[in-house]
């Protein structure tokens, strides 16, 4: 009987397809899609942070040439 975890086949979803694999290449694959999943993350943070400037700074034009004439405040509903 073969009780080494070495030995286990731990199914792993790539797509829609389930592929076994041993425990060491499974953790391996796992920290590889999270490794990816963090660059991808931290990449889009990257993109929110340099529209959200690129907005304050709109912003700040419009207030400049439209004063009070015009809101462009979120509202809280």
């Amino acid at each position: 009987m073969l009780a080494d975890d070495d030995c286990l086949m731990i199914p792993y979803q790539i797509g829609d397809v389930f592929i076994s694999h041993s425990q060491e290449e499974t953790q391996e694959m796992l920290e590889e899609a999270k490794k990816n999943l963090q660059e991808e993350i931290d990449a889009l943070e990257s993109r929110v942070e340099s529209i959200q400037r690129v907005l304050a700074d709109l912003k700040v034009q419009l207030y400049a040439k439209f004063g009070s004439n015009i809101n462009l405040e979120a509202d809280e509903s």
